[in-house]
């Protein structure tokens, strides 16, 4: 793919447009919708997963070519206004997220959605035009980083009354800060290998960056009391689920000795019935013999 651009020669008009310009995509960078890299001199990225990510690769294109390449390998040159990229860089799945942003006096780069595979060291050569003389040489190091995303905040009491919170999230190399009522607590406070707090009430909020975002969330404490603590001490549950096993087998092993005493008397009362019908038909019997005697 080629990239065409018209350039006239600059004037200070073009230049304030040019600074004015760079610093609309700074502020937009600053409110985390997107992410700015100043490959002009050496320097280390970051940029979204996901999100947009550009590249500012010279402040003046006129009279100057370009090469960018990574991991010794040209990824495109820009000679005389035109722009042609390399070999595996030469794909319409590459081409369809680098694009350049149209600006006459920059060269700049926008990476959109940005992947995980844009991560690496990058080389920016800058050519004079008329000699071919190298006037410029520098790498920068792009990182493609997970945003933060889904954080949880839980909270639960000890047994000894102190309580503890946890904070987690997804993202990548996330950062944590806690805040009570909006003051950022200590480490006396809350210590970070277990995030004890004190029996403390409040808005507690854990607030997690990491290099391309941030995220917070909030939760309300109570008061941390000790039979509540003690309610959902590991020995309290464990104690009442022996209690509860303990009644369950004494239910059950009573169902089964009434039933097995049930099943027990069931063939006596069966003799009982067998013996009544048997004395019962002999004594109809006996007295239909009786009865044709006397009719005899």
């Amino acid at each position: 793919m080629i990239g065409l651009f018209c350039g006239i020669l600059p004037s200070p008009l073009h230049t304030d447009m040019q600074a004015v310009f760079l610093l609309l995509l700074l502020a937009g960078a600053s409110k985390g919708l997107d992410s700015i890299c100043d490959a002009t001199r050496d320097a280390a990225c970051y940029g979204a997963l996901g999100g947009p990510v550009y590249l500012l690769l010279t402040s003046r294109t006129s009279g100057h070519d370009l090469r960018l390449s990574s991991r010794n390998r040209t990824v495109f040159r820009f000679r005389k206004f035109r722009t042609v990229f390399h070999d595996e860089f030469n794909t319409t799945s590459f081409l369809q997220r680098w694009q350049f942003v149209p600006d006459n006096w920059t060269l700049m780069i926008k990476i959109n959605p940005a992947e995980r595979r844009d991560s690496g060291t990058y080389r920016v050569e800058v050519y004079e035009e008329s000699t071919g003389m190298r006037v410029g040489d520098h790498r920068v190091q792009l990182i493609i980083d997970a945003p933060v995303s889904d954080v949880n905040l839980s909270v639960s009491c000890s047994a000894n009354g102190k309580r503890r919170a946890r904070c987690s999230s997804n993202g990548d190399s996330p950062q944590y800060s806690w805040f009570l009522d909006g003051q950022r607590l200590s480490e006396a406070d809350l210590r970070p290998d277990n995030q004890t707090l004190l029996n403390v009430t409040g808005e507690l909020t854990c607030s997690v960056r990491n290099h391309v975002s941030s995220a917070n969330t909030s939760a309300q404490l109570v008061v941390c009391s000790a039979a509540a603590a003690a309610a959902c001490s590991p020995v309290f549950i464990s104690a009442w689920l022996a209690q509860f096993i303990i009644l369950t087998s004494l239910l059950v092993g009573g169902h089964c000795l009434h039933v097995r005493n049930k099943r027990l008397h069931t063939p006596d009362e069966c003799e009982d019935q067998e013996l009544e019908l048997t004395l019962t038909s002999k004594s109809h019997i006996r007295r239909s013999t009786i009865e044709e005697v006397q009719m005899q």
